[in-house]
C-alpha cells in the first residue's frame, strides 16, 4: 500500500512539474520490443560520469526515487547468463573501465549475451550499493531494461599494435606501478603455461615467444574463443588488449599483463609425442642428479624404471606427485613430481612399475638445505600393475615393528615417508600431556634412556583417543606407536600423525580410529601446535574419520600453517581434499582476517556438491570433496573446519 501511495505521489508530483514547465522535454520511452515487450518509464539522461555523481549523494544503500537513463559502452561482462539476465560494467568510453554497474540487467529480445564494447542505454533506478565487510560502494542499477545502441565485437581492433611477448614486456616495464598503457596492442606468442580452471568463460596463461620461453607475459583472466572450451600449452594465440604494469604490493614483484584479453587461436597445440630418453634406474638417477648444480635441470632426457612406493596428495589437472624405487620396499629414493596420469589412469598406487621420461632436477629447499632429486611434470607409462598382497608382516608392521634405531636410520636416510608404521619402545621422556587439546609430546629410546631417542610430536592415545589425565603416559611405559617417520625442520627425527597402537601390552585398533559421531569433527588449526610459515604440501592431518591432504597443485606457493591469523592458508592453485570412509553430509569452513582471504565464486571451486560462498557451508553426498584457489593472486586463510556425516 505504502508503495502505490508513493508511486502516485511522485507521479501527481511529475504531472505538476510538467504543467509548470512547458518547455520540459518529453519523457524516454524506448520501443516495446525491447526487454520482452515493457515499456520503460520516462527517465532523465545522463552521462556514466553524471550517475556516478547522482549517486554519490545517496544515502548508503539508498534508491532513487527518479529513474535514469544512462548511455555509454560496456567495458566488462561479469558472470554467466541467468534468467535471461547478466551483470556488466560500464563507462563514457570504450576503454574507460569499471564506472558504473549494470547488476542482473535485463537481456533485450535477441540477445544471448551482453558483449564488452557494445554501446548501450541502461534505463532504471540508482542504487549506492556498500559491502557491509569491506565498505566499498558500487554505484548501479539493479534489473536494468537495455537497449543496444551499437553491437559490441569481438574483433581484434584495427589500430591494435602488433608486438612480441618480449616487446610487450619492455612496453609495460616503461608504465608507472599499476598503470594501464592508453594504447591496445596485438601480442603474438605460444601459450607456455595454463593457470587455474575456466571461470565464466575465461582463464589465465602465460605465454612467450618460444613453445618453452616460460613465464613471459600473463594473459590475465582471457576470454576463451567462441568453441574454445580451455587453453592449451602450446597453442599459438593472439592476445589483444592494454597493457598493464601489475604490481604486488606485498613482494613488490611486477607482472607484465593484459586483463580480459580477446585471444585468437593460431595454431593449436599438438600432443608431444612421448620423450626417449636414457634408460636409468632409480639409484643411477640420483647420482646424475647429484652431480647437478643445485637447483639445476638436465640437458639430457632420462627414463627412469623403479616402483611407485609412496603417492603423494590427491589428483590435481590429471596430475600426481610420487616417490620410486628400484624395489617395492626401496622407500623414497626418486620423486616424480606432479607426474602426468597415462590416459585412462585415474590416481597412481604405490607397488605399481613404472617408467617415468623427463629431465633430472636436483631441488633444493631454500629453508632447510635439503635436496630432492625429481622429474618434474614427468609423462609416466605403467609396466605392471600392483596387486594387493598378503597382509605386511615384514619391519613396520604391527607384526613387526620397527625399533626406535631402525627408524631414527631411516629418517636419517632421507628415505622417510608420509605412509604410516609402527615403531615400539620405551618412554624415555615425557614434553607435554595436554589434557586440553588431548595429544602428547614424548620420547621413546630402544632403553628408555635418554640418548638415541625419537620424538613422538602430539600423539593421541590408544586407538586414536584423546588423553584426559597427565597421568595417562608415565616415563618408561612400554609402547608401540603407530604414524608416520619424518625429519621436522631437517633437525628434529620424529613421529607425527600418530596413535598408540600398544601400552604396556594393550592394544587397540592401530590404524583402525573409533567410530565417531554422526554430528562430525571439527579441527582448529590454532589448536593443534604447528610451527609458524610451517609447510602443508602433500601433508595429511587426521580429524576423526575425515583425512585432510593440503597440495600445492598448480599454484607456485604451497599451503602453509601462519600465526598471523592463525590459519591454514591457500595459496593460489592450492587444493584442499577432505575423504573420508563415512559419507560427509556438510562441511563448514571458517575464515580469519575480512572478504579479501575468504573465497569467492569468482576465486574458488568446492566439488562436487554445493557450496554456499555467504555461509561458506558445503552440502551434499561425497567421501571426498575438493576446495581449491583458483585465483591468480592471494590466498584463503581457513581457520576451522567442521565436518558433518550423513549417518
Amino acid at each position: 500500500m505504502k508503495r502505490i501511495i508513493k508511486t502516485l505521489a511522485l507521479a501527481l508530483t511529475g504531472a505538476f512539474i510538467l504543467a509548470a514547465c512547458e518547455d520540459v522535454p518529453a519523457p524516454y520511452i524506448t520501443p516495446t520490443n525491447n526487454g520482452g515487450g515493457s515499456v520503460v518509464p520516462e527517465a532523465t539522461e545522463v552521462t556514466c560520469a553524471q550517475a556516478v555523481e547522482l549517486t554519490a549523494a545517496l544515502a548508503d544503500g539508498a534508491t532513487s526515487a527518479e529513474t535514469y537513463a544512462i548511455t555509454g559502452y560496456i567495458t566488462e561482462v561479469v558472470g554467466e547468463v541467468s534468467r535471461n539476465q547478466q551483470t556488466f560494467w560500464m563507462a563514457d568510453t570504450k576503454d574507460g573501465g569499471r564506472v558504473f554497474e549494470a547488476f542482473w540487467a535485463d537481456l533485450p529480445e535477441g540477445v544471448t549475451q551482453f558483449k564488452a564494447g557494445s554501446k548501450v542505454k541502461i534505463t532504471g533506478q540508482l542504487t549506492k550499493y556498500v559491502n557491509s565487510k569491506t565498505g566499498q560502494v558500487t554505484p548501479e542499477i539493479k534489473n536494468a531494461k537495455v537497449e543496444i545502441l551499437e553491437g559490441g565485437g569481438d574483433d581484434v581492433p584495427s589500430d591494435a599494435i602488433e608486438v612480441t611477448c618480449a616487446q610487450a614486456v619492455e612496453f609495460t616495464n616503461a608504465l608507472a606501478d599499476g598503470a594501464t598503457s592508453a594504447e591496445t596492442y596485438a601480442i603474438t606468442g605460444y601459450i607456455t603455461e595454463v593457470v587455474g580452471e575456466v571461470s565464466r568463460n575465461q582463464q589465465t596463461f602465460w605465454m612467450a615467444d618460444t613453445k618453452d620461453g616460460g613465464r613471459v607475459f600473463e594473459a590475465y583472466w582471457a576470454d576463451l574463443p567462441e568453441g574454445v572450451t580451455e587453453f592449451k600449452a602450446g597453442s599459438k594465440v593472439k592476445i589483444t588488449g592494454q597493457l598493464m604494469k601489475y604490481v604486488n604490493s606485498k613482494t613488490g614483484q611486477v607482472t607484465p599483463e593484459i586483463k580480459n584479453a580477446k585471444v585468437v587461436i593460431l595454431e593449436d597445440a599438438t600432443p608431444e609425442p612421448t620423450p626417449s630418453g636414457t634408460e636409468v634406474t632409480c639409484a643411477q638417477a640420483v647420482e646424475l642428479t647429484n652431480a647437478l648444480a643445485d637447483g639445476a635441470t638436465s640437458t639430457e632426457t632420462y627414463s627412469v624404471t623403479g616402483y611407485i612406493t609412496e603417492v603423494v596428495g590427491s589428483v590435481s589437472r590429471n596430475q600426481q606427485t610420487f616417490w620410486m624405487a628400484d624395489t617395492k620396499d626401496g622407500g623414497r629414493v626418486f620423486e616424480a613430481y606432479w607426474a602426468n596420469l597415462p590416459e585412462g589412469v585415474t590416481e597412481f598406487k604405490a607397488g605399481s612399475k613404472v617408467k617415468i621420461t623427463g629431465q633430472l632436477m636436483k631441488y633444493v629447499n631454500s629453508k632447510t638445505g635439503q635436496m630432492t632429486p625429481e622429474i618434474k611434470n614427468a609423462d609416466v607409462v605403467i609396466l605392471e600393475e600392483d596387486t594387493p598382497d598378503t597382509p605386511d608382516t615384514g619391519a613396520g608392521s604391527k607384526e613387526t615393528p620397527y625399533t626406535v634405531a631402525q627408524a631414527l636410520d631411516i629418517i636419517n636416510a632421507g628415505t622417510y615417508t608420509s605412509a604410516k608404521v609402527y615403531i615400539k619402545g620405551t618412554i624415555s621422556q615425557i614434553s607435554e600431556i595436554s589434557t586440553s587439546y588431548g595429544n602428547a609430546t614424548y620420547y621413546i629410546s630402544d632403553d628408555g634412556s635418554t640418548t638415541k631417542q625419537l620424538q613422538v610430536f602430539r600423539g593421541n592415545g590408544l586407538g586414536g583417543a584423546e588423553f584426559t589425565s597427565e597421568d595417562d603416559l608415565l616415563v618408561g611405559d612400554d609402547v608401540v606407536v603407530y604414524g608416520e617417520l619424518t625429519l621436522y625442520g631437517g633437525q628434529t627425527p620424529e613421529v607425527t600423525h600418530s596413535q598408540l597402537y600398544m601400552l604396556n601390552g594393550e592394544t587397540s585398533g592401530g590404524d583402525t580410529p573409533d567410530p565417531q559421531p554422526s554430528t562430525g569433527n571439527t579441527i582448529t588449526f590454532s589448536e593443534n601446535g604447528y610451527e609458524n610459515a610451517q609447510d602443508f604440501d602433500g601433508k595429511s592431518i587426521t580429524v576423526g574419520d575425515a583425512t585432510l591432504t593440503f597440495s600445492v597443485g598448480s599454484g607456485s606457493t604451497t599451503p602453509k600453517y601462519y600465526n598471523t591469523g592463525t590459519a591454514m592458508r591457500l595459496y593460489g592453485g592450492n587444493t584442499l581434499t577432505i575423504s573420508s570412509s563415512k559419507a560427509i553430509a556438510k562441511v563448514e569452513f571458517t575464515y580469519n582476517s575480512g572478504a579479501d582471504y575468504t573465497p569467492t565464486a569468482e576465486t574458488a571451486t568446492v566439488t562436487p556438491g554445493t557450496y554456499d560462498f555467504s555461509s561458506h557451508t558445503w552440502t551434499g553426498s561425497a567421501t571426498s570433496i575438493v576446495l581449491s584457489n583458483k585465483a591468480n593472486r592471494g590466498h584463503f586463510r581457513i581457520a576451522s573446519i567442521t565436518i558433518t556425516y550423513a549417518n
